[in-house]
């Protein structure tokens, strides 16, 4: 096996598939690369055993093969070349990896052992997503997907796909997070939506592998398996398997009171009453709505802070309090200049949303406290 490729390249694809590589791989093939030749180029393939990363990099082949390399090792070599890289492969799978002056020999094994790349059989549905838009979305519903393994199920995003619509869901239990995506997209006949239930660790990696255009990222799922393919990379992995948490019927479908208030005042107002919220034993906050004003206070044995901001709200006075963090989290993947709070109790969910349009939905429990 032979082969020359640019240092930079070669780079940009060993960052892609590094993703795949876990710091303690449960098999020590897994801590590998798979290099192999093929049209125009190389492929580069990493695994996890349930995550599968694979990219081309365009390379001049002079001899066809396939090997695994120590992929850490491997890449860490590479971000220290520049230019063109001469990789040779000899019958034992040794690895001469030259470049500039630079000769650095590499003990690599044979492929035969590395697990198959897992395409997605029988898909269930198909769509293909700008990827700035998709990489937005995921990035707003992360916070929101547990991280608890005894609860599985919401260890995923839901991704629902509907006729005009695609949506992605993260639920935790304290807060939910809910993003749409406009699109028209093609659904199986006789069906008003298809749905899989996504590893949000993985679907994590896979958005922040994603570019910041509107080139199109393909998303294909079945029904144990998916993958998501952008440009010259293709990402597969297992999908979650369960019923996911009826979400619509957690969302209030009315409320009896709303406030509108400036998104930068209330985060900043937040932020800085969290200094003081988390050195208190609950991490609470309190709002305090009046005519046209939220008042919002903290107080722990080292200190307490009183907030004041403007607000559009022409109700009766209203108390509710929060975990400090979990209302942050909330507020800072608020993309509008204003936003919508929508209350029916002190004790009852919280919506927070765009004053127009439902581009996205959050849901927040608030904390019942003693007067």
């Amino acid at each position: 096996m032979h082969f020359s490729v640019n240092a930079a390249e070669i780079n940009a694809g060993m960052g892609m598939v590094s993703h795949a590589i876990n710091v303690r791989p449960i098999r020590d093939i897994y801590a590998n690369v798979m290099v192999e030749t093929g049209e125009e180029g190389i492929w580069l393939t990493c695994t996890d055993g349930e995550m599968t990363i694979r990219t081309h990099v365009n390379a001049t082949v002079v001899e066809e093969g396939v090997v695994l390399l120590p992929a850490r090792l491997f890449g860490d070599l590479l971000r220290k070349l520049d230019g063109e890289v001469d990789i040779r492969i000899d019958q034992n799978f040794r690895a001469e990896i030259s470049s500039q002056g630079s000769n650095t020999h590499m003990v690599g094994l044979e492929a035969s052992e590395f697990p198959d790349v897992p395409e997605v059989m029988d898909p269930q549905f198909r769509v293909e997503i700008p990827q700035n838009r998709l990489k937005d979305a995921i990035g707003r519903v992360m916070f929101a997907v547990s991280a608890d393994e005894t609860r599985r199920i919401l260890t995923g995003v839901l991704m629902e796909i509907m006729d005009n619509e695609i949506r992605l869901v993260g639920l935790d239990g304290f807060r939910l997070a809910l993003q749409r995506i406009s699109q028209k997209t093609d659904i199986p006949d006789g069906k008003e939506s298809v749905s899989a239930i996504i590893p949000g660790r993985m679907l994590g990696e896979f958005s922040r592998m994603m570019g910041d255009d509107e080139s199109a990222a393909s998303v294909v799922c079945g029904k144990s398996r998916f993958s998501i393919s952008f440009g010259e990379t293709n990402c597969y992995s297992t999908l979650l398997s369960g019923e996911f948490i009826n979400y619509k019927q957690i969302l209030p479908k009315a409320w009896k009171s709303e406030v509108l208030l400036r998104r930068d005042d209330f985060i900043s107002a937040i932020d800085r009453a969290s200094l003081i919220a988390r050195e208190g034993k609950t991490n609470l906050v309190r709002l305090s709505l009046t005519q046209n004003q939220m008042t919002i206070t903290a107080n722990a044995d080292m200190g307490s802070v009183k907030e004041e901001i403007p607000v559009s709200y022409t109700d009766h006075e209203f108390k509710i309090a929060f975990n400090a963090r979990y209302l942050y989290d909330v507020i800072r993947n608020v993309f509008t200049d204003e936003m919508c709070m929508r209350f029916n109790s002190n004790v009852s969910p919280c919506i927070i949303a765009p004053p127009e349009g439902d581009m996205f939905t959050y849901l927040v429990l608030p904390v019942r406290v003693m007067e």
